[in-house]
């Protein structure tokens, strides 16, 4: 294990061996590699401002199209799971994103703001974003994946707490026709997509997709659950079924999508103290709509005018002797504005205000036909929020920052905070910046955590006056492009939590309860490379180093101290073909549970995946074969306090996907 992280290290920290091994190329030759266009490309997480990447002011990595494809990923979890200082918890339920000093399971992923093509899609009951099957979109229609670390508050307000993710989809001609795609893979699953894109005569742009997904899963043994009415094996609890639809039309500055997802999942661990072995399953389903309109008002002054709506739908059916039914639903709207302006020379001003109306946010309970929570509540936030980008000179930039949200829940408690962000950059060279910033976010609790009550058993109890959660953070970021197809970023953070948010027990009692705590700080170094050779090859590394701390001096649950990844692809035999390796290593991470008052760990462990993907082996016919856990390691994850029979849940053994894509020109 150890081994894999000096090796990755080594990738990560010595990036001028490999530039200098290259040999030297035509100028054309370099203009015409992916990482050169990289290097330019706009992008709008970070400020809502569209910058070139080594001009935002934060640190950015991105994941492309040939990036997926090449290295065969299914879904969103498998995309953050590649990329610098992230990791992913399975809890064989959901997909839970972890970073930076954060990755509680059982989070729902709620301190990380997720966008599709710039709006946001968490949800209004958990603030939970889907990253497994429960994406929000099929990957066969993304272009890229952004990723902008540390607090966003500033642009994004409520929930942008740890960073920002932005989905950015394909446009019509980047499909060109009609792909059919079918899959098959281990565990007796089967997906099928069909995708249209065009570019019409009239220069819209149209997308449409539909997809599904049947899997059997497997059958798990869990030797806690052991008994004299069980032989601790769930038996066909692994079964999940996903949908999905997606519509996006472009035309003379107007873009319109609506995005629709639905998942059916059984769940084998029997969390929350349910009969093990009987029918539990979480199904989700998800409506996204946004219509966006741009215009040049004038020479100096550009408009971006956003209507959206959301719709969410939670039903969970769990056993205790006779059924037990959780719903929530969760319905909102907004509209967005910004104007950015060029009234004075050498800057960029951005004003902007957003109206949200969280209309419905519903959670209920019924058990044996007794009606054990039925809440329904709303809440309206109104926000105002400000940025000028300014530059001093030809190496110097300021970017000032801040955003002001006011917000009133059903009981009329209202809520303000102003969120702060300073940055500077330099230059010192074209093919070098310096970033330093400060800034501040905060997080709203979400209506599962203020209202979930338990009123039949009452194991858990509601606290509707919890504060927001707060952050400050302090990141330095450089980054280096050592010639136009290798490129180097380093980042030393330091950030401080506050108000932080668990489920914690009530003193004198075995109930439940979300509570503000003291908070944790976190200190890290992130290191990432990239290559691009002439001959195809593509590199991607990183490593990092989180040293984070609960106030209480009590162990981060779920939170690697070191984390290393490599995705590795080339040619092979041919420009057709191509083998992406990919290899990724984590350190032990600490769970809830404790031994002779010794927290249990999940023990370090490394993963490798491989793929070979073929284009044109027949006439419009592509294919693709995957293996996940290469050399078929025996590793686990950090169970959710909720799971009564295991503190850490095994993950997949060596499995296997082939896939294969027909095109209609």
């Amino acid at each position: 294990m150890h081994k894999c992280f000096y090796f990755l290290a080594l990738l990560g920290v010595s990036p001028i061996a490999f530039a200098q091994s290259e040999p030297e190329q035509s100028s054309d030759d370099l203009l015409s590699l992916p990482l050169e266009q990289l290097a330019t490309m706009e992008v709008a997480s970070a400020s809502k401002i569209a910058s070139q990447m080594s001009a935002a002011a934060s640190a950015v990595s991105i994941v492309t199209a040939n990036d997926i494809k090449d290295q065969g990923y299914r879904t969103l979890a498998e995309i953050l799971a590649s990329m610098r200082g992230l990791h992913i918890t399975e809890d064989r339920a959901y997909s839970f994103l972890g970073g930076r000093g954060f990755g509680r399971p059982g989070d729902f992923t709620g301190r990380i703001m997720l966008l599709l093509d710039g709006n946001q899609v968490n949800n209004n009951i958990y603030n939970s974003a889907g990253l497994g099957y429960t994406d929000i979109i099929d990957v066969s229609l993304i272009e890229r994946v952004e990723y902008v670390s540390g607090p966003g508050s500033a642009m994004y307000g409520n929930n942008a707490f740890f960073g920002i993710i932005n989905i950015i989809t394909k446009q019509g001609h980047d499909i060109n026709g009609v792909q059919v795609i079918g899959e098959v893979a281990s565990y007796r699953s089967k997906e099928f997509k069909v995708n249209y894109g065009k570019r019409l005569d009239n220069d819209a742009e149209v997308l449409l997709s539909a997809s599904g997904l049947n899997s059997d899963g497997q059958n798990h043994y869990y030797p806690d659950a052991v008994s004299s009415t069980s032989d601790g094996v769930a038996r066909h609890l692994d079964d999940q079924i996903s949908r999905h639809f997606f519509g996006k039309l472009e035309y003379d500055g107007w873009f319109t999508e609506l995005a629709y997802s639905h998942r059916k999942k059984d769940v084998p661990t029997a969390p929350y103290k349910v009969d093990f072995n009987s029918p539990y399953n979480y199904e989700d389903t998800s409506l996204q709509g946004s219509i966006r309109n741009d215009r040049q008002l004038s020479k100096n002054v550009q408009m971006s005018l956003r209507a959206y709506y959301g719709n969410y739908k939670y039903d969970g059916l769990s056993t205790y002797t006779t059924p037990w039914v959780e719903k929530s639903a969760g319905q909102w709207w907004g509209l967005n504005t910004k104007f950015v302006g060029t009234w004075f020379d050498n800057q960029r001003i951005l004003l902007g205000m957003e109206y949200r109306d969280d209309f419905q946010q519903d959670l209920s309970i019924r058990y044996q036909g007794i009606s054990g929570l039925n809440a329904r509540y709303s809440e309206k936030t109104l926000s105002l929020y400000a940025q000028d980008e300014i530059k001093l000179n030809q190496q110097w930039m300021a970017n000032i920052g801040a955003r002001y949200d006011i917000n009133k829940d059903a009981n009329d408690r209202t809520l303000s905070n102003v969120s702060p962000r300073l940055a500077l950059t330099y230059h010192p060279l074209e093919s070098t910046s310096l970033k330093l910033s400060w800034s501040s976010a905060f997080r709203r609790a979400n209506p599962f955590e203020k209202y979930y009550a338990d009123e039949i058993y009452n194991t858990q109890r509601a606290n509707p006056n919890l504060d927001p959660e707060k952050i400050q953070a302090t990141e330095l970021v450089l980054e280096h492009h050592l010639d136009k197809s290798a490129r180097v970023l380093a980042t030393l953070y330091h950030q401080s939590t506050e108000r932080y948010l668990r489920n914690e027990t009530i003193a004198g009692t075995s109930d439940k309860q979300f509570q503000n705590t003291s908070g944790a700080s976190t200190n890290g170094i992130e290191l990432e490379f990239e290559k691009h050779w002439s001959n195809d090859v593509r590199l991607r590394t990183s490593i990092a180093y989180q040293d984070a701390e609960a106030n209480s001096r009590e162990p981060m649950i779920n939170i690697p101290s070191r984390i290393g990844k490599l995705n590795l692809s080339a040619p092979l035999l041919n420009p057709n073909w191509r083998v992406a390796f990919e290899l990724q290593a984590y350190s032990k991470r600490y769970t809830e549970d404790k031994v002779a008052d010794r927290y249990i760990d999940t023990g370090s462990y490394s993963l490798a995946n491989l793929t070979i993907s073929a284009n044109s082996v027949l006439p419009n016919l592509d294919l693709a074969f995957g293996i996940r856990n290469l050399f078929n390691r025996d590793y686990a994850h950090v169970a959710p306090k909720s799971n009564e029979f295991q503190t850490t849940i095994q993950q997949n053994d060596r499995n296997y996907w082939l896939r294969m894509i027909y095109h209609f020109r």
